[in-house]
């Protein structure tokens, strides 16, 4: 089984350059949604067909914050945090791999 972090490398193509804050937003909402959801989510076909990594992750995060189609405050908050730390600016790269 491969791991949220092997997900997000794998599923991403090899166009798309992360920095170490995104792939962090990003790990950290695969690990809470499931690899066979990001890999068949439109912020992953998104990513890989070029759009810009920041407008993507601002867009399509907030969308994952329902469970039984509910949305649930809790998975609001958390989807904020994760494209709060994917604005953060950093010069520390991780994909691709540096």
């Amino acid at each position: 089984m491969q791991s949220p972090q092997q997900a997000i490398t794998l599923d991403t193509a090899a166009a798309v350059t992360l920095n170490a804050n995104m792939y962090g937003a990003l790990v950290s909402w695969a690990f809470n949604v499931g690899n066979g959801n990001v890999a068949s989510s439109t912020l992953i076909s998104r990513l890989n067909a070029g759009e810009d990594e920041l407008t993507v992750i601002e867009q399509e995060l907030p969308k994952w914050d329902k469970a039984g189609g509910e949305t649930l405050p809790g998975l609001t908050r958390r989807r904020a945090a994760e494209v709060a730390l994917a604005q953060t600016a950093t010069g520390v790269g991780a994909i691709p791999a540096c």
